[in-house]
């Protein structure tokens, strides 16, 4: 069994047969029969876009232009721009929206962090944004569908005990796994965590302790993108930890610097993409593996171009 992260249109979990994914969701899958709630999106844009579509097939009357003069805008080209992803809203613009859309509270609350979130410039600024879009509504798609998955990836050891399930020997025991992560992970950290992966669907009690399940979890492009780098950043963090910690023989952490050409870079990636496959080629079957180990690789060009 193998968790594996890539910066894909997919983020998988455990192994290549039976896969634990977080994929892109297409929010607006059918013909909308009522009018859009603003909390059951990620996108403002996708809100803006099904908000019109929805107003336009209940009157004729309902244009873009007629939008833009009910928000108070002075003219209805930057909204469609907006909508179609070639311009930002400013705030002055957004509060504008909030009337126009007559959204009040924390609805109202919620859409303003939502085109801020996406419009994010910052890593910073994007997790400013999403805590805030989690804190607006309890009843919002993000928070359903996001806070629990959130923190398999922002916090490490989660997917390390989904792992160690498949342990020979394993123990379900909390103060056994707490030593086994070699104390970096307290035993309530443990139980706490034993019960977010059941709350999730990825593993079930049994009478010998767990047994993992392989279930489909959704989210959207626009959260992914964030949980994919939480879990590289706690991955870089335990690679630091490891130089320090971890004798020479229990660790292999190596890098080079070497110039290329723009043009072989694709090529690069492809390489490992095939190095990574080979080296789940060592992955034991479950109830034969005595360890878990963690693999990072990292590619990136430390000059600009041209």
């Amino acid at each position: 069994m193998v968790s594996k992260v890539n910066e894909s249109s997919y983020i998988s979990l455990p192994d290549l047969d039976k896969t634990f994914y977080f994929i892109g969701m297409t929010e607006k899958t059918r013909k909308l029969d009522s009018e859009p709630d603003v909390l059951q999106y990620t996108n403002y844009r996708l809100f803006l876009r099904d908000y019109y579509d929805y107003k336009k097939s209940t009157s004729t009357a309902f244009s873009l232009r007629y939008f833009a003069g009910k928000a108070g805008l002075s003219s209805h080209a930057h909204l469609k721009l907006a909508i179609d992803g070639k311009r930002n809203l400013t705030k002055g613009t957004v509060t504008k929206l909030i009337v126009g859309l007559g959204l009040e509270g924390h609805r109202a609350t919620y859409f303003e962090n939502l085109v801020f979130f996406n419009q994010a410039k910052t890593e910073k600024e994007k997790q400013t944004y999403y805590a805030l879009l989690l804190k607006a509504s309890p009843r919002s798609r993000l928070r359903r569908l996001d806070a629990s998955q959130f923190r398999i990836f922002k916090e490490w050891y989660h997917s390390m005990i989904l792992e160690m399930i498949s342990l020979k020997h394993f123990n379900p025991a909390p103060e056994w796994i707490s030593r086994r992560l070699m104390g970096n992970v307290s035993p309530s950290q443990v139980a706490e965590s034993l019960k977010l992966l059941q709350e999730l669907g990825l593993i079930v009690k049994t009478a010998q302790g767990y047994r993992r399940l392989d279930p489909l979890l959704t989210t959207d492009d626009e959260v992914s993108d964030l949980m994919v780098k939480y879990y590289h950043y706690a991955g870089f963090k335990l690679a630091a930890e490891a130089i320090s910690n971890l004798p020479p023989e229990l660790r292999d952490i190596s890098a080079l610097t070497f110039p290329v050409k723009r043009s072989d870079f694709p090529a690069l990636k492809k390489h490992i993409q095939l190095m990574r496959k080979e080296l789940l080629d060592f992955s034991a079957d479950a109830g034969e593996a005595d360890d878990i180990i963690q693999v990072n690789i990292q590619l990136f060009p430390v000059t600009k171009g041209v």
